[in-house]
């Protein structure tokens, strides 16, 4: 990849996190349309997208966002009240620029349909604002001015150095403490107005934390009115002196997006005497440097430093800190080792097991994300639900801190989208008349919520609307084949129904939900997580969807059994209770297999040596232990010698001859050196159920 492939590599993806802040931000203004500091933080992510389109060749995403930031900056300015209908341009024209930028990655030719007309309205807009009464020009403000400099026989660079000394001398005098003051020299390439800068773009963004501010320009350069041409700049020189609150890193920001010989700026000595002659301070570096520590005031504050890591990389640290603990645990477990009776040893043992335990946390940190940024996006997700279906709602978001693995959050969002355009679209009554008949307020509620809970994290979806007709749902499910009229089903076995493919209860289909998609394709991604979905609903008052989700797809939580003179692991999420049956409970029904009756139900009972084939001495269930798990179809019952305990173990993938074994899913080196094979429980059949399969 050349350094221009990376260099463009890098905007896109920086293009993308723009994006994907503005889709947040305007959605936040839109509730809030007073929060002007709000209103800036959107400009200078337009500001800063349109400078990056235009430099790669972005035309027609650089020709919309520069429209659309003259509007930003026209309200920024003014602070003047925004209409409704001007709040819904802007949300318009957001989504534009995620449609527009997806046609310049893919070279499409063609823009999206509402181009046009929204980046009409938006030229519209800002010519009705600009559309003021010209003030009344003076004679004297008509007079012909003299150059001065000619005439006292100045040069323009001579006349300019001169008035910089001056302007750092007076400006130095209304220093006081907290105030920094800067020279900046400015030297834009000819190409800079096709990049989507000029001059004026950094002087209003430094003057709107400035205290006071001047500029000089250099003009010796510019061609006569005849020769000029005005998509190249040929103003070579603008020297800016400011005085600002601003740190150096701060000032710097303004000009991030330019080439490092474009800029450079310095801080001024507060007490240091300017020359003339001197062109630039010594403590002047580029913009894109830091400046020495020694010439920074004590006021400044040190912004918080990052550094972007690629995920793999990330990975790979994961893996090797992973390998790390087995080999500590396998130290601290060793017989021979712990049979030495040496004080330092073990004290040396107890200090190793603690660096690692940190450092597995640190390195688990590096990988947890708040869930803040999702949630953000999903309030997007409602808004225009809510808009589409015409129904009032609140929107309550509880949680948005609670922490998550990274890798986890890009496949989550789809599923949330789902479940929430479900509960808006199918949960929620169909209007405010509907509500008000059952005593309930006209506004529907939906409710996002994330949360801890026995070592997993929950991420919860609840509405307040009609909850689900289990009769209608199970009648449904029999008319489908999915379940026989016979079968005695819990709550949760039928609300689980609704998520099988096809399967849909709606009596009108929208482009939102009722054709019998979307729930299959939630509960197949969050399967894929190592997670599962569990559903609760009361008609009438409403239905709540969970996903239940691992802390870290590297680290399971499980359940180590033993089973015919091997250790296997159920994974805790699965496990419902462990027990040892008493022999009343336990019946074998002819041609069907070993049940247990647990409550009323008939569950069947999994001999994992039958599962895998392992020779053994066969014991009755009763002489056992069973390990109840929740499965696709139902509840089993897991048949082990021993329960060993919980722990936590990195999952390691098993090589292609074993991955063809669907009943397990990974394995894991336990702390003494022995491999663990992880249980899939949802594979798990009774062999006399495949049989019956088979025929």
């Amino acid at each position: 990849m050349t350094k221009q492939e990376q260099v463009k590599a890098i905007f896109i993806e920086e293009a993308g996190e723009i994006i994907e802040k503005l889709d947040v931000d305007i959605v936040r203004f839109e509730e809030n349309s007073n929060d002007f500091d709000l209103l800036n933080e959107i400009f200078r992510g337009v500001h800063t997208l349109k400078g990056n389109a235009n430099a790669f060749g972005f035309i027609r995403l650089g020709e919309f966002v520069h429209h659309f930031e003259d509007v930003l900056d026209h309200y920024r300015s003014t602070k003047e009240e925004i209409e409704p209908y001007q709040l819904e341009l802007f949300v318009d024209s957001v989504d534009i620029i995620k449609e527009v930028m997806t046609c310049e990655l893919e070279a499409l030719p063609n823009l999206p349909e509402r181009y046009p007309e929204c980046l009409g309205k938006i030229k519209h807009l800002i010519a009705s604002k600009k559309n003021a009464p010209l003030s009344v020009v003076s004679e004297r403000d008509s007079e012909p001015l003299f150059d001065l400099a000619s005439e006292f026989g100045f040069s323009c660079c001579e006349q300019i150095d001169a008035g910089v000394a001056n302007s750092i001398r007076s400006h130095q005098a209304m220093q006081e403490e907290g105030l920094n003051l800067f020279r900046i020299d400015m030297t834009l390439d000819d190409d800079c107005y096709k990049r989507g800068f000029d001059h004026l773009i950094f002087l209003k963004l430094l003057a709107e934390k400035a205290k006071a501010i001047e500029s000089f320009f250099d003009m010796e350069e510019v061609e006569a009115l005849d020769r000029f041409a005005g998509d190249e700049n040929t103003i070579k020189r603008v020297i800016v002196i400011v005085l600002t609150e601003q740190t150096p890193d701060e000032v710097a920001e303004n000009f991030e997006f330019l080439f490092d010989h474009e800029v450079a700026t310095a801080l001024i000595d507060p007490d240091r005497v300017p020359s003339v002659e001197e062109k630039l301070p010594v403590v002047a570096e580029k913009v894109m440097g830091k400046v020495p520590s020694d010439t920074v005031t004590a006021s400044a504050t040190v912004p918080k430093s990052t550094i972007r890591i690629d995920t793999f990389k990330l990975d790979e640290l994961f893996d090797s800190v992973g390998e790390l603990v087995i080999a500590q645990n396998f130290i601290a477990q060793n017989g021979k080792i712990r049979s030495i009776e040496d004080e330092s040893i073990s004290r040396a043992i107890e200090t190793l097991s603690k660096i690692t335990k940190r450092i597995q946390d640190r390195v688990m940190s590096l990988r947890m994300v708040a869930i803040r940024d999702t949630f953000d996006k999903m309030k997007r997700v409602v808004r225009d639900t809510s808009k589409k279906t015409g129904k009032e709602l609140h929107l309550i978001v509880q949680g948005e801190e609670t922490e998550i693995d990274k890798t986890m959050v890009d496949s989550l969002s789809d599923p949330l989208i789902h479940i929430i355009r479900n509960a808006i679209d199918h949960g929620l009554e169909s209007d405010g008349t509907e509500r008000l008949s059952v005593g309930k307020k006209v506004e529907g509620t939906i409710t996002l919520r994330a949360f801890h809970k026995s070592g997993s994290i929950v991420i919860s979806v609840s509405d307040d609307g009609r909850g689900i007709n289990k009769e209608k749902v199970l009648k449904k499910a029999i008319e489908r084949g999915v379940v026989s009229g016979d079968e005695s089903l819990t709550d949760t076995q039928i609300f689980g129904l609704i998520m099988q493919p096809g399967f849909s209860t709606a009596d009108t289909v929208s482009d939102l939900s009722g054709r019998g998609v979307g729930l299959d394709v939630v509960k197949t991604s969050i399967e894929k997580l190592r997670g599962k979905i569990e559903i609760d609903s009361k008609e009438g008052e409403g239905t709540t969807f969970s996903m239940v989700l691992p802390l870290t797809l590297a680290i399971i939580d499980g359940m180590l059994v033993q089973a015919a003179g091997e250790i296997y692991i159920i994974p805790t999420l699965s496990v419902v209770e462990s027990f040892r049956p008493e022999k009343e409970i336990v019946h074998v029904l002819k041609g069907q297999g070993e049940f247990v009756s647990l409550r009323g139900q008939h569950i069947p009972v999994i001999r994992l040596s039958d599962v895998f084939d392992l020779s053994t001495e066969r014991i009755e269930p009763w002489e056992g232990i069973l390990v109840c798990v929740e499965t696709d179809a139902g509840r089993i019952a897991i048949m082990v010698d021993e329960l060993i305990g919980r722990q936590q173990v990195v999952i390691k993938t098993l090589g292609k001859s074993l991955s063809r074994l669907k009943e397990i899913t990974g394995g894991a080196i336990l702390g003494n050196g022995d491999i663990a094979l992880i249980l899939n429980v949802d594979e798990l059949r009774p062999l006399i159920e495949v049989a019956h399969g088979g025929n």
